[in-house]
């Protein structure tokens, strides 16, 4: 029998008041559990990976479809998610364990690993307000899998946190495969996702891509990454005229690999893929970098010359700790310039991306829409001692 098995999963979206229009986050997902076996989910930003774990979760309801599962389910799907930032870290131990109908005693015996896992120290008798979002994590994740469920729900959890956590954090996951505990484990690492994982679920548009071996899934996911980008930039924009398409819109690291989160001190790059149907035209690319409804910056390039069809890269590079502890969302416009008009292509939210700072150690001094590392100079003014005296 089954732990978990999930049938024809579908989740719709109606968006806006006025007009209002439908978007599927999943459509049709179906796969089934045992137990002790840890699947990995890949996909790009807006594949549904997230929303799979809310409905798995019971956080939202399925549109169509079932899900039948057995046991304690615990989800973690944001840093802290459930913790009261007025509350002890020890406080909140108990809190969250009180949610799941774990008894106070026995958490008391499940204390001692659980504060060693976190490895927070003193900061366990210390307001969660003031821990940094490192801590936090460390701590939401040794109290998640510490509570023995039956199924764990993990999302992104090593997107924060030094290396030193990021392998105890695999290794504790792998431990609790072998002794039965099942695993959902959503991640961009595909590093961490081919040595934890049994399977992984391919999803992209919300739809199952592929269900198979962690090696075989992540080499054709990584292969096939733009061309699944295309077919995500359908109906966002106009992204296509007679001039040529926008094929692409991916965010790298500076080595090249395609990321969906990053920590503010990293540099990262925006890549822009478009085909040229036409010649002897120049295209300029306009990047905007928004959180929510607020642009936080925008980007442009002068006009690069087309000299004969094909396909073409722009790549912008956005400096390190200039962006904020938030998620953004990125809007692609390329202007096709011809001797005697022009003509726009546009990616509206072509894609989102987290935003982390491991360092920050005040948690009431999260968000913002720019956050850029400015330098301070404090000095002693000796003109203003002798106005004092006269």
């Amino acid at each position: 029998m089954y732990i978990l098995t999930v049938k024809n999963l579908s989740k719709r979206y109606a968006l806006g008041t006025k007009l209002r229009r439908e978007v599927w986050a999943l459509r049709n997902v179906t796969f089934a559990l045992n137990k002790g076996e840890i699947l990995g989910v890949i996909g790009p930003n807006g594949a549904g990976k997230t929303t799979l774990l809310k409905v798995l979760s019971r956080v939202t309801p399925p549109t169509e479809g079932r899900v039948f599962g057995y046991g304690r389910v615990i989800p973690l799907l944001a840093i802290g998610a459930g913790f009261q930032e007025d509350l002890t870290g020890r406080a909140n131990i108990f809190l969250n364990a009180a949610m799941y109908g774990i008894s106070s005693d026995d958490v008391e015996q499940r204390l001692d690993d659980i504060i060693e896992f976190a490895d927070i120290g003193d900061f366990i008798d210390v307001q969660v307000r003031r821990y940094s979002s490192g801590m936090y994590l460390r701590l939401a994740f040794s109290v998640a899998v510490n509570m023995n469920p039956d199924i764990l729900l993990a999302d992104e959890v090593l997107a924060v946190g030094d290396a030193d956590f990021q392998e105890r954090c695999l290794e504790r996951v792998k431990q609790a495969g072998r002794q039965g505990m099942t695993v959902l484990f959503v991640s961009h690492d595909m590093a961490a996702i081919t040595r934890l994982c049994d399977r992984v679920l391919w999803l992209n548009g919300g739809e199952v891509v592929k269900i198979g071996d962690p090696e075989e899934v992540v080499a054709e996911y990584q292969n096939s990454a733009r061309s699944f980008t295309a077919r995500r930039l359908k109906g966002r924009g106009t992204h296509k005229n007679d001039n040529g398409e926008l094929v692409s819109v991916s965010l790298l690291s500076p080595h090249g690999h395609e990321v969906g989160a990053l920590r503010r001190e990293d540099e990262v790059l925006v890549q822009v893929g478009i085909r040229m149907d036409t010649a002897d035209v120049a295209v300029r690319f306009v990047v905007h970098v928004s959180k929510g409804a607020t642009l936080a910056f925008r980007v442009a390039s002068d006009g690069f010359p087309i000299e004969r069809p094909g396909l073409y890269f722009a790549v912008v590079r956005i400096p390190p700790n200039i962006l904020a502890e938030t998620m953004y969302a990125l809007n692609v416009e390329a202007v096709i310039m011809r001797p005697d008009s022009k003509s726009s292509l546009t990616a509206y939210n072509a894609l989102t991306f987290r935003v982390f700072d491991p360092s920050n150690e005040r948690r009431d001094q999260l968000g913002g829409v720019v956050a850029p590392a400015a330098t301070w100079d404090f000095r002693f003014d000796d003109a203003s001692a002798l106005l004092t005296k006269e």
